[in-house]
């Protein structure tokens, strides 16, 4: 019997992911309250993705309240010009016990600006998409939600108090899978599994979100621009990550690409690929079996009412058309590429 070698590093992965716990950040969803201390003044002003800070990360423990020593980065692209906060990454230079046990580099997804009603949702809504994807598929990023206090060292100012979220670090997301990351710049259409492929492009119609490439990383990165390719050994699977433009939270600074033809985020615009309009119906099935656990991601009652009311119109019109099949062919199969 031949074995190809990609099946063959994707059954051993999987048989060390039996071994490999997601680490106990990620065991529960409830919601966290760190502390976070560094020179934000110089890394904000800075803005060098090259360079790390070092910081203190502060957590509640069992016995007490614990502070551990980080390395901070500063990361992104959009946010980091934009963003009073950029996104950071922690990076954890010892072994931590306790709750960051296991971990070595997390990504913390930080509130835009420090003030503002409209930018805490933001963050919400955010974190709502990683949760509502994880709802529908095991091929997604953990996250943790926290309250965040961070004291700048640098100029003295008071501290400020932010919602915050950690993101389950690729690596470690990899091992809980059993699959190995994709290290390619470019990838065929034909390398994509097409049912997960599938779930990934419908749901990005269904938040409203454009931003994204399934075939090519940035630059010379790996692929994908806001997508991570698992090798399952029979295909690629691609895990989506950075929302923050979808139409679904409609943030006051996100635009579509300029290529894409369309003038608001909030103009849903299907990028499938033709070769998955097999997968359309269960896929649509899926999401619909899964309608109320989305609907609870989004529902969440730390977002303002009007916002809520806006998110849910927004998901009323996508499940409306499931079950449209005019609408369907005229707005996903028949948009396809």
């Amino acid at each position: 019997m031949n074995i190809s070698i990609r099946t063959l590093i994707a059954t051993i992965l999987l048989f060390f992911a039996f071994t490999v716990n997601a680490a106990p950040l990620f065991d529960q969803s409830d919601e966290l309250s760190l502390s976070l201390a560094a020179d934000f003044d110089t890394m904000f002003d800075e803005k060098d993705k090259s360079k790390q800070y070092p910081g203190k990360l502060g957590y509640e423990n069992s016995d007490g309240r614990k502070t551990l020593d980080v390395m901070l980065e500063v990361r992104g692209n959009f946010r980091l010009e934009k963003c009073q906060v950029p996104g950071l990454r922690l990076i954890f230079p010892d072994k931590p016990d306790g709750l960051f046990a296991k971990q070595k580099k997390l990504k913390l997804v930080a509130q835009c600006r420090r003030k503002g009603d409209a930018y805490q949702d933001y963050l919400l809504q955010e974190y709502a998409t990683y949760r509502a994807y994880e709802a529908l598929t095991e091929n997604s990023f953990k996250t943790r939600l926290a309250m965040v206090t961070y004291t700048d060292t640098g100029s003295g100012n008071d501290p400020w108090t932010n919602y915050g979220f950690l993101i389950e670090g690729t690596g470690k997301m990899d091992k809980r899978l059993g699959m190995k990351q994709v290290d390619d710049n470019r990838v065929s259409r034909k390398a994509l599994r097409g049912p997960e492929t599938n779930l990934f492009t419908i749901y990005q119609f269904l938040i409203g979100n454009t931003d994204f490439s399934l075939l090519k990383g940035e630059g010379e990165e790996a692929c994908c621009h806001n997508a991570k390719l698992l090798d399952s050994g029979n295909g690629f699977i691609p895990v989506p990550y950075d929302f923050d433009l979808a139409g679904v939270i409609n943030a006051s600074y996100a635009a579509p690409p300029v290529n894409l033809g369309i003038k608001r985020v909030t103009q849903r615009l299907y990028r499938g690929f033709c070769r998955n309009n097999e997968h359309v119906p269960s896929t649509l099935a899926h999401i619909n079996a899964n309608k109320s656990a989305i609907y609870s991601a989004f529902m969440n009652d730390r977002i303002r009412e009007k916002t809520r009311k806006k998110m849910k119109k927004f998901l009323d019109d996508f499940f409306a058309l499931t079950g449209d099949p005019k609408k369907l062919e005229r707005k996903i199969t028949g948009k396809c590429r």
